[in-house]
């Protein structure tokens, strides 16, 4: 019995190591999660969340990323704007399917001084290809600072 629970507690560690972050989030989870590691700078983390290829619109320019060669975030070029950190305000599942979602999410961007200098609505549509909830595109209508790798 000693050596059957034994088994069972490595196969489950072993399991649970190899588990992705995403596993089991919902479309809303994974939205919260985003804001998370994007707060945390975690660019590893935040190419996860995108599916690659994925595209951003943003104030009605096209921006396809087909690898990880370009930085899904231009933490440079958003600091530049005085961001400390972003907040979500609400998000919305308008759609969601077995594997694809539409979400709608209203988030402010603040300074180091904890005042709302930007807040935007965006729209991001989610794919569950590899079996975990990502990012496979997002429309926002306004300038969006460091959502665009400047070239």
């Amino acid at each position: 019995m000693k050596k059957l629970l034994a088994l069972f507690s490595l196969c489950f560690a072993l399991t649970t190591a190899f588990a992705h972050p995403q596993d089991g989030m919902t479309p809303e989870d994974l939205m919260r999660y985003y804001v998370k590691v994007f707060n945390e700078e975690n660019i590893p983390a935040l190419e996860e969340v995108y599916a690659f290829p994925h595209v951003k619109i943003v104030n009605g320019k096209l921006i396809r990323f087909d690898t990880k060669e370009i930085p899904v975030i231009d933490y440079v070029v958003l600091k530049r704007t005085q961001w400390k950190y972003s907040k979500i305000n609400h998000v919305k599942v308008l759609a969601e399917g077995a594997n694809s979602a539409l979400c709608e999410m209203d988030f402010s961007r603040y300074n180091k001084d904890d005042k709302e200098f930007f807040r935007s609505t965006g729209f991001y549509v989610l794919t569950k290809d590899k079996g975990y909830w990502q990012i496979v595109s997002l429309i926002n209508t306004g300038n969006i600072a460091g959502a665009v790798k400047n070239k």
